[in-house]
């Protein structure tokens, strides 16, 4: 019961209760999604205000999924080349700091 209702309020608020790494159970999974204009951010982005915020920048707004036992957890940000996934939820970059 507390399993199915964890993975309930994952799907409708985009977060879970608190984990920690130590109990992922899986690699992080980055999902970036092509962006153009600030109109598209409002039609299929589930943060519109994050998206149209790395469009400004000239990034890409990107999920950060992590999973864990009582289900995933969703960090959201911008995505560019050169640098990376930045979580505007966190302030804390992953990926690469260099270019190839």
């Amino acid at each position: 019961m507390k399993l199915t209702l964890a993975l309930g309020i994952s799907v409708i608020f985009g977060f879970v209760l608190w984990g920690s790494p130590a109990d992922e159970i899986s690699k992080p999974f980055l999902r970036v999604f092509p962006s153009f204009r600030p109109e598209e951010c409002e039609d299929w982005a589930i943060r519109p205000f994050i998206c149209k915020q790395c469009l400004k920048e000239g990034k890409r707004y990107a999920q950060e999924i992590r999973f864990f036992e009582d289900g995933p957890y969703r960090s959201h940000g911008c995505y560019a080349e050169p640098g990376g996934f930045e979580s505007l939820e966190e302030e804390r970059k992953t990926g690469n700091e260099s270019p190839r």
